[in-house]
């Protein structure tokens, strides 16, 4: 009897082991893609020189993603969390989204896609990366891309305001799995 209850709690201490040993959430992360889509996407509807928005991007994207991968190094070194494959899996998730949106500019130059869809491209490849993220890596993630598929047919549709209401449903999106999908921890009894 003795040797079964050493074994459960054995069981229960590896259990718990690997759950600690989890990435950790990395809420900053969620609120500075937040401000900046938020910011990016209501762009389109309040400047006159669509240009504007191509600057912002070009700048605030690869800012965006530095700073992402600088938040998910210290939240993973504070928890103690060493696990590099999973750094570079999730970085080059990200990266993908970002190859794939810049080839679509291919579509534009070859005439084949106006600005305004090839803006509405990258909210759909968007909502798929973070679907994808969803199933692969972080799965709140996954109600985000399901909102950004929506917020896709808005940007395609509602021709007033519309990228402002997607950038809004992306900000609360993002501010939500921020705080509300984050995995909670138990504290030790």
């Amino acid at each position: 009897m003795t040797d079964n209850t050493q074994l459960k709690e054995d069981i229960a201490f590896v259990r718990a082991a690997t759950e600690r040993s989890e990435a950790p959430s990395v809420p900053a992360i969620y609120l500075l893609w937040a401000l900046l889509g938020g910011v990016g996407f209501a762009l389109v509807d309040f400047v006159d020189d669509l240009s504007w928005i191509g600057t912002y991007w070009l700048f605030a994207g690869p800012t965006g993603f530095v700073l992402s991968v600088w938040f998910g190094i210290r939240a993973s070194r504070s928890a103690g969390f060493r696990d590099r494959q999973t750094g570079v899996r999730q970085g080059l998730h990200w990266l993908a989204f970002m190859a794939a949106g810049v080839l679509g500019l291919a579509l534009v130059q070859a005439g084949q896609l106006t600005w305004a869809g090839f803006g509405s491209l990258w909210v759909l490849l968007l909502g798929l990366t973070y679907f994808h993220a969803g199933l692969y890596l972080e799965r709140r993630m996954m109600s985000i891309g399901v909102l950004m598929g929506g917020a896709y047919l808005v940007t395609v549709w509602v021709p007033s305001f519309g990228w402002t209401t997607a950038g809004a449903v992306l900000a609360i999106a993002l501010v939500t799995g921020a705080f509300l999908g984050a995995p909670k921890r138990e504290t030790a009894s």
